[in-house]
């Protein structure tokens, strides 16, 4: 009984550790680069524990049906004036609530995206956000499970995952 009691604490103790080591969050700046799949356009994003979801400057945002189907179509701008022409499903509107003035309704839809060696399809809100510094935020529906944030770093996990 003893031996039996010692194999199966001491699976269970490896099961733990690797469990741990597979849990290992991966390091990550305030600031990141994030490339837009499946595309290699890049954009530099702040990394935004406070949000809920991820939200994207997007510009000439129009709502159009195909076959019964919402979808949205819109474009992107990086830094380096790369302009992608997109075209998704809508998945929900997203009321944005502003303090002080009336809460926004903003198109959400899903995007594949890399930040470090994680390539994940999250919801984006599709935002005018030309006149902040950063046109991206990364928020917690990105970043649950796998990121762990230091403040005092930028641009430390550069995107590295490779297309299926």
């Amino acid at each position: 009984m003893k031996l039996i009691h010692y194999v199966g604490c001491t699976l269970l103790s490896s099961l733990f550790t690797m469990s741990a080591f597979a849990m290992t969050p991966q390091t990550i700046g305030w600031i990141e680069h994030v490339s837009i799949g499946p595309s290699t356009m890049i954009m530099v994003a702040k990394i935004d524990t406070g949000a809920d979801n991820t939200s994207l400057h997007a510009e000439d945002i129009q709502i159009i049906k195909k076959d019964g189907v919402k979808y949205v179509k819109f474009s992107i701008r990086n830094k380096q004036d790369q302009i992608l022409q997109l075209e998704k499903p809508l998945k929900r509107f997203a009321r944005i609530k502003r303090k002080g003035a009336e809460s926004l309704k903003r198109p959400v839809v899903e995007m594949e995206l890399c930040l470090g060696n994680t390539l994940k399809t999250v919801p984006v809100n599709l935002a005018n956000r030309e006149n902040f510094k950063y046109h991206m935020l990364i928020g917690r529906s990105f970043l649950r499970q796998g990121y762990l944030v230091d403040s005092n770093s930028k641009y430390i996990a550069e995107p590295t995952c490779v297309e299926k």
